[in-house]
């Protein structure tokens, strides 16, 4: 019965959690990329250990697409016929969405290279030939596409027979269901806003999330801030220290000096008293008998 608790205990401090971290994004907006670029560290770490990451991208509405043909007819910066729409000065909003369909893929088929593509997309694509740049980074650094490709490619519904660019997309119609209509970066941790946080804040929240799993930045219980606010308070216990063990030295050291000078004092005057009781020569000594002086010749 005792093996089966152990392995229950056991188990029980392994197993994930389930935390959910929602960040919404807009094209426009490049703010997330220190927070990106800071999370990258930890990422695979809590992924791994039950954390999902969600991505809200805002999109923009078409009213009148509906009202001129109901989503049938294609748009140049919509897909879904008018359902999901986005917009540039220098791309077309088309080419954005499916921007947006391959970074929601990599995040879905190779999670351990989501944050550092988009950080390296947000750096170097943005307002150059955007598709070209995105093969790049694939091609850069050997990573094969093919699973992502069919998750794009897999995103459209395959039950209507018309073109992709009038199809209703998985992915997109989640970000449409999300309304998530920010034009910068948002943050929340299980539905709560943490935007505001400092990214050291928001790691100390993540921490508190898990309790019964081991994480590496989370075991030492100090977080960055923790660890600074600790080096400070050694810092300044050590400083505050030094003075009074300064002043133990001192009293200790006039204490010894007090204690040696007294025993040498009493030490000396035991050696002056003890030595007026030395006997001196027998005939320098005289001795009284009866009335008259006893000389040493009449012993």
């Amino acid at each position: 019965m005792l093996y089966f608790i152990f392995i229950a205990i056991a188990l029980s401090k392994n197993a994930k959690m389930d935390i959910n971290l929602t960040i919404g994004l807009d094209f426009s907006d490049n703010s997330y990329m220190e927070f990106f670029g800071n999370f990258s560290k930890h990422y695979d770490e809590l992924q791994q250990n039950g954390l999902k990451l969600n991505i809200a991208q805002h999109l923009l509405p078409c009213y009148s697409c509906y009202t001129r043909h109901q989503f049938k007819e294609q748009e140049k910066h919509c897909l879904g016929g008018g359902r999901y729409c986005q917009y540039s000065d220098y791309v077309s909003g088309q080419t954005i969405l499916k921007e947006f369909l391959l970074q929601q893929c990599v995040l879905e088929v190779l999670p351990q290279h989501y944050l550092n593509y988009t950080i390296y997309f947000g750096q170097q694509c943005k307002k150059s030939s955007m598709v070209a740049c995105s093969k790049n980074y694939f091609t850069n650094h050997n990573i094969s596409t093919e699973a992502i490709n069919k998750c794009i490619e897999d995103s459209f519904d395959k039950s209507e027979v018309v073109n992709q660019e009038i199809k209703t997309n998985r992915i997109l119609e989640q970000y449409k269901k999300m309304e998530y209509n920010q034009t910068s970066f948002s943050l929340y941790l299980d539905s709560s806003d943490q935007t505001d946080l400092t990214y050291n804040e928001f790691l100390q929240k993540l921490c508190q999330k898990y309790t019964n799993v081991s994480i590496s930045f989370c075991d030492h219980a100090e977080t960055p801030v923790k660890q600074v606010e600790n080096a400070n308070a050694n810092a300044n216990t050590s400083t505050n220290a030094n003075p009074l063990e300064q002043v133990f030295l001192f009293i200790f050291a006039l204490i010894i000096l007090i204690i040696a000078g007294s025993g040498g004092w009493t030490l000396l005057n035991k050696i002056q008293f003890g030595s007026s009781l030395v006997p001196k020569s027998r005939i320098a000594i005289p001795k009284l008998e009866g009335d008259h002086i006893i000389q040493e010749d009449d012993i």
